[in-house]
Order: C-alpha cells, then sequence, then structure tokens
C-alpha cells in the first residue's frame, strides 16, 4: 500500500512538472512507441539464437525439427508466407535483420529524444526569461541576478532531464520484464534465485539512490551560491581591488568551489557505488547458473547459450535502471527550484489592464494624492503628493538623498503602481493605458548607462529597432555625441566593450541621450544625468537639454542633486521624507523652501 501511495504520488507530481515544461503527451506517446519495436526487435533478435543452436546439433534438418516441436512448425509457416527456405544462413539473416531494426529503432529515438529535449531546455529558458520580463519590479528587486541566471542557465536543463527520465525508466522496465519472462520460460528455478538476490541487491541500492536526491539538493544549492558570487564580485571588481580585499574574496570562492566540488565527487561515487555492486552480482549469478544449468537442470546447449546471453544483456539493462533511477533522484532539487521560481513568477506577473492604446496627452500630468509605501514595509515611502506636470516644459525633481524622488519617477511608466490616489494624463486615469504603449511614449536614462557590447549604433538603436541611419546620426548631434564619434577610425560601428573603457563618463551619458531621444518620446526621464561630470560637462548638459525641449518638444523630468543644472528649469519641485515641500521657479524656492535655500548656498560656495 506504501508502495502505492509513493507511486501515484510521484506520478501526480511528474505529471504537473510535464505540463510547467510543456511536454506535450504526442511526443511521450512516440518516444514509448518507438520504445516498444526496439524492445520486439531486440528481443527476436536474441530469442532467434536458440533456434539456431538446435538447428545447428540436428544437422540441419528441419523435417526433425518440426517433427518434434510445434513451434519449429510455427517459424517454417512464417518463413514459407515470405517465400524463404529455413537455413542455417536465413536464420543468421533473421537474427543481423532484427539487431538492424533494433539499432535503426533506436538511432530514431535517440534523435528524436535529442530534439525533444533540446527543445524543451530552449522552450523552458525562453519561459523564464520571457515570464521575468514581465513580472513586476518588487519581484525583480528581491531577485538575485547570480540565482536567476544559474537557474535558467544549469538548473533548467537538469530539471528537463529528470522529467523526460521516467519515460526511458517505463521502457527499461518493460525490456527487463520482458527478459524475465524469457529467462524464466528456459528455467524458472535459477530465475526465481536469481530474482532473490538481485532484490535483496536492490535494498542496499535503494539507500544510495535516495541519498542521491539529497545530494542532488545539496549540488543545486552550491550552483546556486557560485554563480551569485561570481556574479556580484565581477560586477564590483573596482571595489575589490580598491579595498585592497583579493586575498580574502579568492579564499571565499576557494570555500565555495571546495564545496560544490565535495558534493559533486558524492554525487558521482553514489553512482560508481551502484554499478560497482551490481555488475559483479549479475555475472555471479550468470556464472552459478552455467554450473547449475549442467549439474542439476540438464539442460540443452542452445537453452543455456539463450540464457546466457539474455542474462549478459539484462546487465546493461539493470544498470541502466539504476541510473535512470538517480538521474531522476539526482535532478529532483533542480525540478523543485525550477517549479518554484516559475510559479513565483506567474504569481508576481505585471498587471497590465489598461485598454487604451494610443498614448497621445496634450494638457498635463497630474499627481493626485498619491500615496507608496513597499510591500515589505509599513511606512509610505511617498505622502499626499499632489502637483501638474505641464507639457513641452522641463521640471525638476530635488530633494535630499532618500526622500522619495526615483520611486516618485517609478510611477510614471507603472513601474510600480500607487498604493492609493491617482496618476492621471490628460484627466485619464494612468491605469486605463495599456502599459506597452504607456512605456513607449516614455523614455528613460539611468545615472548608470545600461551599456551593452554592442556598436554604438546598436545601442542608440535600442531605442527603436527600425531605425534608419540618419536618424541615429541626428539623435547623436542632438546628444552632443556626434563629434565624439567622427574622432572613432570605425566611427558609428565601433563596439563598446563590455567595460565601456573606449568611453568617459560624460560620453557614457551622450551615448544613453542617444538612445532615449531617438524613438521620439512624449515624456523624457533623467535621472541623475550629470551625477559623475565636472561642472564644465554639466554646463554642457544644461544646454543639451533646453536644447532637446526645443527641438523635439518633448516634457522632460530631471531627477538631480546638482540645484545648479536645473536652476533655469520650468518648474522645480522639492520632495523632502516623501512629502512635496515646496513647488515653483528656483527665485521662488530660494523663498519658500529652507531646504532649498540651503541646499543652493552650500552648492553655491
Amino acid at each position: 500500500m506504501l508502495i502505492k501511495i509513493k507511486l501515484s504520488r510521484f506520478i501526480k507530481e511528474w505529471i504537473s512538472y510535464k505540463d510547467l515544461i510543456g511536454l506535450k503527451s504526442r511526443s511521450i506517446v512516440i518516444l514509448l512507441t518507438m520504445s516498444f519495436f526496439t524492445i520486439v526487435s531486440e528481443t527476436l533478435g536474441l530469442g532467434i539464437f536458440y533456434p539456431v543452436v538446435e538447428f545447428i546439433q540436428a544437422n540441419e534438418d528441419i523435417s526433425v525439427l518440426a517433427g518434434q516441436s510445434k513451434f519449429w512448425t510455427v517459424i517454417v509457416d512464417i518463413y514459407s508466407i515470405v517465400g524463404v527456405t529455413v537455413s542455417l544462413e536465413t536464420l543468421l539473416l533473421s537474427a543481423l535483420l532484427m539487431f538492424t531494426g533494433r539499432q535503426l529503432f533506436l538511432y530514431v529515438k535517440t534523435i528524436y529524444q535529442a530534439r525533444l529535449r533540446f527543445f524543451l531546455y530552449k522552450k523552458l529558458r525562453n519561459s523564464f526569461f520571457r515570464k521575468y520580463l514581465h513580472t513586476n519590479t518588487d519581484y525583480q528587486d528581491s531577485m538575485p541576478i547570480g540565482e536567476f541566471s544559474e537557474i535558467v542557465a544549469i538548473e533548467s536543463a537538469s530539471s528537463v532531464s529528470g522529467i523526460l527520465t521516467p519515460i526511458e525508466l517505463v521502457s527499461s522496465v518493460v525490456m527487463l520484464v520482458v527478459f524475465f519472462l524469457i529467462l524464466v520460460l528456459i528455467s524458472w528455478q535459477m530465475t526465481i534465485v536469481a530474482f532473490i538476490v538481485i532484490f535483496i541487491t536492490s535494498m542496499l541500492l535503494k539507500v544510495w539512490i535516495k541519498q542521491t536526491t539529497i545530494v542532488g539538493r545539496k549540488v543545486v544549492a552550491a550552483n546556486i551560491e557560485l554563480n551569485s558570487f561570481l556574479v556580484n564580485r565581477i560586477r564590483s571588481l573596482r571595489l575589490v581591488r580598491l579595498s585592497g580585499t583579493e586575498r580574502a574574496e579568492i579564499t571565499e570562492f576557494n570555500a565555495i568551489t571546495e564545496v560544490q566540488c565535495q558534493k559533486m565527487v558524492e554525487k558521482v561515487m553514489l553512482k560508481t557505488k551502484a554499478d560497482m555492486v551490481m555488475e559483479p552480482v549479475v555475472i555471479a549469478l550468470s556464472l552459478a547458473f552455467v554450473y547449475f544449468s549442467v549439474t542439476l537442470f540438464s539442460m540443452s546447449l542452445g537453452e543455456i547459450g539463450l540464457y546466457m546471453i539474455i542474462s549478459m544483456r539484462l546487465l546493461p539493462v539493470v544498470k541502466t535502471i539504476i541510473k535512470q533511477l538517480q538521474i531522476i533522484n539526482g535532478a529532483i532539487g533542480s525540478i523543485e527550484v525550477v517549479s518554484k521560481k516559475i510559479n513565483e513568477m506567474n504569481s508576481n506577473q505585471e498587471v497590465n489592464d489598461g485598454h487604451i492604446n494610443n498614448f497621445n496627452i496634450k494638457k498635463n500630468i497630474e499627481f493626485d494624492s498619491v500615496y507608496f509605501r513597499y510591500p515589505s514595509s509599513n511606512k509610505y515611502v511617498l505622502s499626499n503628493i499632489t502637483f501638474k506636470i505641464p507639457l513641452g516644459k522641463i521640471t525638476a525633481i530635488v530633494g535630499p538623498s532618500g526622500s522619495g524622488k526615483s520611486t516618485l519617477i517609478d510611477l510614471l511608466p507603472r513601474l510600480r503602481d500607487t498604493t492609493s490616489g491617482c496618476i492621471n494624463f490628460d484627466n485619464i486615469s494612468i491605469n486605463k493605458f495599456n502599459i506597452g504603449d504607456l512605456r513607449a511614449g516614455i523614455s528613460y536614462a539611468s545615472q548608470n548607462p545600461q551599456i551593452f557590447n554592442v556598436t554604438i549604433a546598436e545601442h542608440i538603436k535600442y531605442g527603436k529597432p527600425d531605425a534608419t541611419m540618419d536618424e541615429v546620426i541626428y539623435a547623436a548631434e542632438l546628444s552632443g555625441l556626434s563629434k565624439f564619434v567622427d574622432t572613432l577610425q570605425f566611427g558609428y560601428d565601433t563596439l563598446l566593450g563590455d567595460s565601456l573603457i573606449r568611453l568617459s563618463g560624460g560620453q557614457q551619458q551622450k551615448l544613453e541621450l542617444a538612445r532615449v531621444i531617438i524613438s521620439n518620446p512624449k515624456i523624457l526621464i533623467l535621472d541623475e544625468p550629470t551625477s559623475s561630470l565636472d561642472p564644465e560637462s554639466e554646463k554642457e548638459f544644461e544646454k543639451i537639454f533646453f536644447s532637446l525641449k526645443d527641438n523635439l518638444n518633448i516634457t522632460i523630468l530631471i531627477i538631480s542633486h546638482s540645484l545648479g543644472l536645473v536652476s533655469n528649469a520650468d518648474q522645480i519641485i522639492v520632495l523632502n521624507q516623501g512629502r512635496i515641500e515646496s513647488t515653483g521657479k528656483h527665485t521662488d524656492l530660494l523663498n519658500s523652501s529652507s531646504w532649498y535655500k540651503k541646499a543652493w548656498n552650500i552648492q553655491k560656495k
């Protein structure tokens, strides 16, 4: 009853995992059908050795054999149907054809299985990436990049293997049963003894197979820890080197790889133990059979030969079953991690409930009594935020660090949703706009440009993939980047490189600015665009901003700690401790905002 319950639970879990990775029932049927034909052809190929031996012993006299056994009468009838005479040559040729057919079926099955396996790898990884991109910002903030990349690259492949292997296991078990039945027909006494010995041996193997599940989970945890460590440290190499902590980091990395190495070796040891024990047992049983078949059972040479052939063929089948059980148990950790992450991402998908596809505002943007707090906190980051952003103007948002400026900006493209209150575009709630169209009308440039290892032209086109080269050049001219590009040997085809060693801070910002303006957005958000620039470059950027406003007729929002940069903005909003302290132009704020006046005097000095 316990075995029945465990098997039932395993089947239910396997079905749910199968659906999770997208394995179709049709593919399962195809694999099992191919396995069936492989088993049939192999069984017939092995079975024909028995009549070959009898045929030789009877001096190739088919009439004698047919008179002694109905089995031979059936063989003669089958050969007569196809117009072939029973002879040693035709019997051996039949065996060859059977094994050739078996190899053909095995080849087709192997190729199909490989295609299916890699297709599921691809499908699962694509699904991971797609789902992750559509999760909400809170979930993305909580997901360690190293852990996510390890699951996509490694654990997804292991989980697919864990789902496909039970199908292979079914085929192996069926072949084992067929071989066992043949052995029973030849010598039921010896086969029962062999079954008892193998059953006792399997109890020892069962312990090791269970341990494989535990070790498999530890290997997954070690892989995730290693990948997370690598991603974090590689992203912070300058900090490590400038802090002089290379030796400490190397020591910690060595400790992580040591744990991973130990778990991988432990996993291999469990597999090797099974092979080490099973092979001698099967060989010993085969040798015992030879002895008893001669001394006790008085079996014919044909029966002894067939029993030995099947016994030897049984060994790789048993080893395959053990290996498959270990693969399944070893993959449980991967399956659990993959399943958990997919369910998490499904539960944290971004809600796109807007139905207005045309994001074409003409009046203003309004924040009306907006409150916001993060799900993990009871404290409001933004409280009672009410103001209007005029179109076609430059609005700056300033305030001390931690006042909620970046969070407020995240609300505009709905990277985060308000806890209460509303944001309106021309008196239409932001929630009524389709998120894709809303974001297509808003371009965002962060203070740390996200630049990939592509050419300058390709990076600029990231803002508009179908842009022409003329549009790329025009965007570079507007952002002030074109003069620098003209000095490069390969111009816009210059490869940037992951380290961005070819670009200064100001050039990076100009490149990023070209990317965001090429799509001709209605709203341009600039987050600390001059945080890494010197005063002269900052002044140049100020001119670029006002030039963009005049040339493109767009609404520009600037988050900045530099009051000198935004002092000429059309509107400045002072955000302090999550609340609006004051709103107005530079001269107004010097009188109405104590924080602004104090910050201005400090920066002026």
